[in-house]
């Protein structure tokens, strides 16, 4: 396994002592700078974030609590973790929490130029454009996993990637740099009436 990380980082301390913890061996630790955003880091984790792990298969798990999820169910089944939590899931799940923090940051950082939300000033600077190319790639990603899925019900990445597009889509609405995702949009809309989805949908 490889686990991204800079050693500055807490959330990346967190991943890193849950692996140790769980009698990884052979773990191979590249330390970045998530802030120069590396090419080795963006190909595996769009939102250029650290801690991210990626496992022998090539499936990268990008959120620490997601990675010590992953990493309990090794340490309990003192084997390959096959049972327990789907890397997949985990994977995707990172990939649209990455979306979702990338549109609260950009958020944040409007209110606290201009002290408001509408005032788009915050999106030209360089941690603006790093935000919102990390909401362009992840979305991007998440197509990409879900394209040709015939999901029969929803699971935590599902969830995260419709909340994500739901987050996106109201806070830039009919934004034109915004991919074009008709596999997720397609799964949002035939869960749309799920009762949990439509009791917490943001407002419109």
């Amino acid at each position: 396994m490889r686990l991204y990380k800079n050693p500055t980082s807490p959330f990346a301390r967190i991943a890193h002592v849950a692996l140790i913890e769980a009698g990884v061996d052979n773990l191979d630790v590249r330390v970045v700078d998530q802030w120069a955003d590396p090419a080795e880091l963006l190909a595996v984790n769009s939102a250029g974030r650290v801690p991210c792990l990626v496992l022998d298969d090539g499936t990268a798990i990008a959120e620490c609590l997601l990675i010590a999820a992953y990493t309990e169910q090794l340490r309990q089944a003192g084997s390959d973790g096959a049972a327990g939590w789907d890397p997949a899931c985990l994977s995707l799940t990172g990939t649209a929490l990455g979306v979702c923090d990338a549109a609260v940051q950009t958020m944040i950082g409007r209110r606290i130029l201009s002290g408001g939300f509408q005032d788009a000033s915050f999106d030209g600077q360089d941690l603006g454009r790093k935000r919102r190319r990390a909401m362009i790639e992840g979305l991007r990603v998440v197509e990409a996993a879900l394209a040709g899925r015939d999901a029969a019900d929803l699971d935590l990445g599902l969830i995260t990637a419709i909340v994500a597009l739901d987050y996106v889509d109201m806070r830039f609405p009919a934004a034109d740099w915004i991919p074009p995702t008709p596999h997720l949009r397609g799964l949002r809309d035939r869960f749309a009436d799920r009762p949990s989805l439509a009791a917490t949908r943001p407002p419109s």
